[in-house]
């Protein structure tokens, strides 16, 4: 098909995809001409939206680094959300409060996982990048919010209109102007912490710096700002921007998956005491799962992993753009064509998954599960960088909240819908959960 004056081709196979992203991934490393990206990525320096050059290319490798660099600090980062997680059973929310602006605590009392989640994830990205330094818990819940809005209104159709039809940019556009002050709110946060860290930078009533040392090296700003890192560190609008693309990749993605797990299990709730048990037989008593308990606990990696399949956070990815004549499938595709890569449909592709539409995490279990057909982040040169990170969230949250709560329906029989709706993020319809504390047996 063909959309903006250009040939449009969406991708439903692995195969298919695989070839085109990753085997021949330097023609597809261009990203479609738009009005609105460069509007949000200060002119088109960030790692999702950015076109391939050498600044682009230099700031993927350094974050890919700075990532590898913090790796070490994620698994205190995740004990301390674990622990605020373990809080949501202690007493009721207040009526009036929306979850994610309460602290609080629930007690059993029904509860938007998806608001809960989605503090969480982005107070742990914080901790990644700026370690202690982060900001007290009420800013991370309005920025929090900010990138969840900002999220919203991108994927609004009224505003990926402006991209396709130029006549529309000359009309009022009320969405727009309130997606740019979503943007100066969350530049205004991350720059914010990015000053924090730079000696003689914000002064106190005293004229002290309020921080007169560098960020610690085991962050991913401090990694990013190492003298001693290979390479010469990005220009400060590209490293913003690589700060800003970890928060607007791995918020709403990762809250969104752990909502669909939470709804799959509230179906399945044998497969949840299958889940406890199996993290009661192989952890001590007490302890709460790791990152590195993956190989321990097969049943929660394999349910992770399924409710990636049937539920990639970012169904549709971001499109690509031929920088030259290319081919996918063995048919000639020209410069500047736009390639969509449909995730989800690769995941229900009933050549290579038995009952695909069915939330069946066994299927990991058996040796020989197509693993190579999972593509929930992309493949090739703009695959998600923040993929370790989500998965580690993902296994170490669910892990925690199935050790210490039972998870209910609001009411018998109320369960939550499973429908799939359109949006940027593939986000399961709201509903609300009671987390039920549970004892192990004596």
């Amino acid at each position: 098909m063909r959309a903006g004056g250009r040939d449009v081709l969406v991708l439903s196979s692995a195969g298919t995809i695989r070839e085109a992203l990753a085997r021949h991934w330097g023609d597809w490393l261009g990203r479609p001409p738009s009005y609105l990206a460069p509007l949000v990525s200060r002119g088109g320096r960030d790692l999702a939206l950015g076109a391939p050059t050498p600044g682009w290319r230099l700031q993927r490798g350094a974050t890919r680094g700075a990532l590898a660099r913090a790796g070490p600090r994620l698994g205190a980062e995740l004990r301390k959300r674990g622990r605020g997680l373990r809080e949501v059973s202690d007493g009721p929310i207040e009526p009036h409060r929306d979850p994610i602006e309460s602290s609080v605590p629930t007690g059993g009392a029904p509860l938007d996982p998806f608001e809960v989640f989605a503090f969480h994830t982005c107070s742990t990205i914080g901790g990644l990048i700026f370690g202690d330094l982060l900001p007290p818990e009420a800013e991370v819940r309005s920025f929090t919010r900010c990138v969840l809005q900002l999220l919203e209104l991108w994927g609004r159709a009224s505003l990926r209109a402006l991209d396709l039809v130029p006549a529309l940019r000359v009309l009022p556009q009320p969405g727009l102007q309130k997606l740019l002050h979503l943007v100066e709110l969350r530049d205004a946060f991350v720059g914010a912490q990015i000053r924090k860290h730079e000696v003689g930078g914000p002064q106190c009533p005293w004229g002290v710096p309020m921080s007169a040392r560098p960020p610690p090296r085991d962050t991913v700003l401090g990694a990013l700002r190492d003298p001693a890192s290979p390479g010469p560190p990005p220009a400060p609008p590209r490293l913003h921007m690589a700060l800003v693309d970890l928060f607007i990749g791995g918020t709403e993605t990762t809250a969104a998956a752990l909502a669909w797990a939470i709804a799959f299990l509230l179906h399945r709730p044998e497969l949840q005491e299958r889940l406890r048990a199996e993290l009661r037989r192989e952890l001590p008593p007490g302890a709460l799962p790791q990152a590195s308990d993956a190989r321990r606990l097969p049943l929660l990696r394999a349910t992770v992993t399924e409710t990636l399949r049937l539920r990639p956070p970012a169904p549709l990815a971001l499109p690509h753009c031929a920088r030259r004549s290319t081919s996918v499938g063995g048919l000639p595709v020209p410069p500047g064509s736009i390639l969509v890569p449909n995730l989800l449909a690769a995941h229900q592709d009933p050549d290579v998954w038995q009952h695909p539409e069915e939330f069946l995490p066994e299927r990991f279990l058996a040796p020989g599960a197509p693993l190579r057909a999972l593509l929930p982040f992309g493949c090739g040169a703009r695959s998600c960088l923040g993929e370790a990170l989500a998965r580690a969230e993902l296994f170490v949250f669910l892990g925690q909240i199935l050790r210490e709560f039972r998870l209910e329906p609001p009411a018998p029989g109320l369960l939550p819908s499973l429908q799939v709706r359109a949006g940027t993020v593939l986000r399961c319809p709201p509903f609300r959960v009671r987390m039920v504390p549970c004892q192990d047996p004596a």
